[in-house]
């Protein structure tokens, strides 16, 4: 199995710049809880790095990014349109955070800043019902997040998965072949703490506090992977089946 990660994370053109730190990070998340067998391919979109066609990869992973869905740069109108393509042919396709937020706001969702300010830290959410691909269910889970946007309306045909009252859209499907989940399952606690270090002046002070006190609890990514995995495997083998 291949599967392409979609790399929007990389907006800085210095190579010492954080953003470099994304894809390391996100392929040994990838290796240790989503398969360490299938292959990862980065495309690094930003810097014009794309695939040739939807086909190149098995499924597709549309990471995080600093930017926002309704930036004006020319990737992000080009990542929208590679969306509506996978989303025309049932192409498997997952998004995390930022890629989330895209693929809402390429089918027809609305996405803007939330009135509730930055969601950091170690954050709780609901989860509304289960999949047959979800290998555990649980009633309440726990992921990483850092996010100030939010999914406000969900495109047609979505079926919400998750929320809580802080961000209510967050983990949605449409179909079986998209999974969007607005927290990071890929980040570890230290890059997440660099992160705040780096925007503590943006967050707010109490932000910043409740998010570091938070760190010290325990986060769901590796049940994350698992969905994952489970969710590319079903999604993979109905798209080839239909082709």
């Amino acid at each position: 199995m291949k599967i392409g990660l979609l790399n929007a994370y990389i907006c800085d053109p210095d190579p010492n710049s954080y953003q470099y730190q994304y894809e390391p990070m996100f392929r040994h998340y990838f290796s240790e809880h989503i398969s360490a067998t299938w292959i990862l391919n980065e495309y690094r979109i930003t810097q014009g790095n794309w695939p040739t066609t939807i086909d190149e990869c098995d499924g597709w992973i549309i990471g995080g990014s600093p930017k926002s869905v309704y930036d004006k740069d020319s990737w992000i109108a080009e990542l929208i349109t590679f969306v509506k393509n996978c989303h025309h042919h049932k192409k498997s396709l997952v998004g995390i955070c930022f890629g989330h937020q895209l693929i809402a706001q390429a089918l027809g969702g609305n996405v803007r800043k939330s009135e509730k300010g930055w969601g950091v830290g170690v954050r709780d959410f609901n989860m509304l019902t289960s999949k047959p691909w979800m290998t555990e269910t649980k009633a309440h889970c726990s992921l990483l997040f850092s996010h100030q946007d939010q999914v406000k309306e969900l495109p047609e045909g979505a079926e919400l998965l998750a929320t809580d009252p802080f961000c209510p859209n967050q983990i949605y499907t449409i179909g079986d072949h998209i999974l969007s989940i607005q927290g990071h399952p890929e980040f570890t606690t230290t890059y997440m703490r660099d992160r705040l270090e780096s925007r503590k002046a943006i967050i707010g002070d109490h932000s910043y506090q409740t998010a570091c006190t938070s760190l010290s609890k325990p986060a769901d990514s590796a049940l994350l992977g698992s969905w994952i995995h489970a969710f590319f495997t079903n999604a993979i083998s109905q798209y080839y089946s239909a082709i």
